[in-house]
């Protein structure tokens, strides 16, 4: 090798090893960044707590039962001392078309012991519920007749564009609480209604403020 070739080896040995410098001195400051902002990084600790249910007061209503003369029966009356299931049901249908009302009479019973009571509401008036009883059979709990569907719409069993009553079953607990829906910002009902009642018939004491 020439003294020539000798000199463009050196240079291109030397150009090598500057870059091979310059991308090592280049890997460790974005290594030092990189620590500095994992170091600096605040995180927010992860909740292992379950949020609690959201409740809220169980509209107030009054309403005549199916006796004959009919008596006024308030939702007030029951709250404090014991929990009750309010149940809307289709009353064009009658209340023995009805599966909750079919398994709270069954219950009933137990249902007392756990100091639980029962409200059945629909738009049937108090004659066409005495008649879906004679037919089908005696209820020890009030059929109650919201003819202008106002208890309906406070509990979110209205349908607003088919203008039609809504079914659906709620437990309202002693301190008059219902649990809530977030999203329609009204009371929600049970979501599984068999499991419920299977759990307050459960607590045949009564202990407990659900």
């Amino acid at each position: 090798m020439n003294e020539e070739e000798q000199s463009a080896h050196s240079t291109k040995t030397s150009g090598s090893h500057d870059r091979r410098l310059w991308l090592l001195a280049a890997a460790a400051v974005v290594i030092v960044v990189l620590c500095a902002i994992r170091a600096t990084r605040t995180y927010a600790p992860q909740s292992t707590a379950t949020a609690a249910p959201l409740t809220g007061p169980a509209p107030a209503f009054e309403l005549y039962d199916e006796n004959s003369p009919s008596h006024l029966v308030r939702l007030s009356t029951y709250l404090g001392r014991q929990r009750v299931f309010v149940v809307f049901f289709d009353g064009t249908k009658g209340a023995h078309r009805s599966h909750a009302l079919d398994v709270l009479r069954a219950e009933w019973p137990r249902l007392r012991k756990a100091d639980v009571y029962v409200m059945a509401v629909s738009k049937a008036l108090p004659q066409e519920n005495r008649k879906d009883m004679a037919g089908h059979g005696q209820y020890p709990f009030p059929l109650l007749s919201d003819v202008d569907l106002s208890v309906h719409q406070a509990w979110g069993r209205y349908d607003e564009l088919r203008r039609l009553p809504l079914g659906g079953v709620f437990l309202v607990d002693r301190k008059g609480q219902v649990a809530w829906s977030r999203a329609s910002g009204g009371p929600e009902p049970v979501a599984d209604f068999e499991a419920t009642v299977a759990a307050v018939v459960g607590d045949g004491g009564g202990g407990g403020e659900n």
